[in-house]
């Protein structure tokens, strides 16, 4: 008998065993963003919610936590809350799928969150070392004096249209030539660094299609001059680069400069008129241009080209060699809406890239629609309100966030849905704004890792610098993002993008509805 019923046992025990679904946990750390110093948060509050039960925890020391998820669920919300007083901004995740944190056998993978915070103070490394870049500017043999001088402070300011005598380093650091035609740069790292090297981009910043920079709808670089790589020895002396510009006319100089046609399609935009002659008019577009030449430098604007009443521009850009692949043109395009004070409502913008593959095909724009808010200016609602927005097609996730009223970012929510509760009680009486931001490409699980605040810098639109939207007016919102939107250009070099596939080909779509605002009970 016991040959035959304890193998009856062992089989029942087993068969008992692999019925019983492994705990479902998921673990991971909770930091500031990047551009606040990557820090461990202690204290932050985590919150898991499946249906209606919920589980949470607090960040220790090192900014880890650990949950066990309740039930057999698929998919679970997460909330992060940091502690008060530290100036961060709060997250919410819905609808993650917990295969992406748990492996077969039941074991946790990491996650990873980054909390937006304000920028953080450069901490001291190395004494500083410097160095200099000198030299002269000429065209057709004259020294090129700049009639647009630059102070100091615009060291890290990008060239802008109708500025002549314009010297770049490594696509960040522009200053212009004085009245001998001659430049210097001052080239600093506090890295323990002996040299520094980057491409220089030099010329006069002043074509256009009237001959006027108040009429103008194109503006590109009447001459110019580019050096791939230039090196600057940080010990104090001098590096001698004298530069001698050429036209930047595909007819005239055919060799270095050639043409991309750009066409934009507003066809998907609800609510657009881009019209100039109409009484509706609300909306125009443009297309920026850029030399994406090196990994060791930025890149270099070649153009802003505004289709006002127009839907085919003929871009200028730098010639790439045929077939070449490690050099770029990247092409910014952008539609906006506006009211009738001028004030910015929303946007949606258009990315896409060409190289020495696909330099002479045709691009047609077509715009991503932006997200339209459901809760009318001004509400007022309660403390723990639920937002919510018309749905876009083609959308993935999409991201709503609030704001205090200076345009500081107090939380944003990532979900597929359209719309989402603020998971904590905003202050009452106060005011807040919001708005929802999407884009055709990226999904829940790649939100998470991201740096939030890189979105928010990535919003940031320059109005000063778009020569033709200088009458336009944004909110308070817009001010914060262009803050970090310096921040990350200042410490990094660049504002880092999400992660997007297939870029050359199909480049890639966003938008983000108008910032409207509500009042808590």
């Amino acid at each position: 008998m016991k040959k035959v019923w304890f193998p009856l046992i062992g089989l029942s025990l087993l068969t008992l065993w692999a019925c019983t679904p492994p705990p479902q946990g998921i673990q991971g750390g909770v930091f500031t963003s990047p551009s606040a110093g990557g820090q461990p948060v202690h204290g932050a509050k985590v919150i898991v919610q499946v249906g209606s039960r919920k589980v949470e925890t607090t960040t220790a020391l090192d900014g880890r936590f650990s949950l066990q998820i309740p039930g057999n669920a698929q998919t679970f919300s997460l909330t992060v809350i940091p502690p008060s007083g530290q100036r961060m901004a709060a997250l919410t995740f819905m609808e993650v799928p917990l295969s992406a944190y748990r492996s077969p056998y039941g074991a946790a993978s990491e996650m990873n969150i980054y909390l937006p915070a304000p920028p953080s103070r450069t901490l001291p490394g190395y004494p500083v070392r410097v160095g200099y870049l000198t030299g002269t500017v000429s065209l057709g043999g004259l020294p090129v004096a700049s009639s647009t001088p630059r102070n100091p402070n615009q060291l890290f300011d990008p060239p802008s249209p109708c500025e002549d005598g314009l010297v770049v380093f490594g696509g960040l650091r522009t200053v212009s030539t004085d009245t001998f035609g001659q430049y210097q740069i001052l080239v600093a790292s506090t890295n323990n660094l002996y040299a520094a090297s980057g491409s220089v981009w030099a010329g006069n910043y002043t074509g256009t299609d009237t001959g006027d920079c108040d009429t103008a709808t194109e503006y590109y670089w009447s001459h110019f001059q580019y050096v791939p790589d230039a090196w600057v020895y940080l010990n104090g002396s001098s590096t001698q680069q004298d530069l001698v510009l050429e036209a930047f006319d595909p007819q005239a100089n055919p060799s270095r400069i050639a043409t991309l046609q750009a066409t934009h399609d507003l066809s998907g935009l609800s609510g657009y008129n881009p019209d100039p002659n109409s009484p509706q008019w609300n909306a125009l577009s443009l297309s920026i241009p850029s030399f994406a030449h090196a990994i060791h430098s930025g890149e270099i604007e070649l153009g802003q080209y505004y289709y006002l009443g127009e839907t085919r521009k003929t871009l200028r850009v730098y010639k790439l060699p045929p077939g070449a692949t490690s050099q770029q043109i990247s092409v910014l395009s952008t539609a906006l809406r506006f009211n009738e004070e001028f004030l910015l409502l929303d946007l949606s913008r258009a990315y896409h890239w060409r190289d020495g593959t696909n330099l002479n095909d045709p691009l047609t724009v077509r715009f991503l629609d932006t997200p339209k808010l459901s809760v009318d200016e001004g509400a007022t609602l309660g403390t723990t309100p639920t937002l919510s927005w018309n749905p876009v097609a083609g959308a993935k996730v999409y991201v709503v966030s609030i704001y205090d009223g200076s345009g500081n970012l107090v939380w944003s929510g990532f979900t597929p849905q359209t719309s989402l509760s603020i998971p904590f009680p905003l202050t009452s009486g106060a005011t807040y704004f919001w708005d929802v931001y999407t884009d055709d490409q990226t999904e829940i699980l790649d939100y998470i890792s991201m740096d939030p605040a890189a979105l928010q810098a990535r919003l940031y639109l320059n109005l000063n610098h778009l020569v033709r939207l200088g009458q336009l007016q944004a909110s308070p919102v817009n001010h914060r993002r262009g803050e970090l939107a310096h921040a990350f250009l200042e410490n990094l070099g660049h504002i880092p993008q999400g992660a997007y596939q297939k870029l050359l080909q199909n480049g890639y779509r966003e938008s983000v509805s108008e910032i409207r605002s509500f009042k808590v009970q």
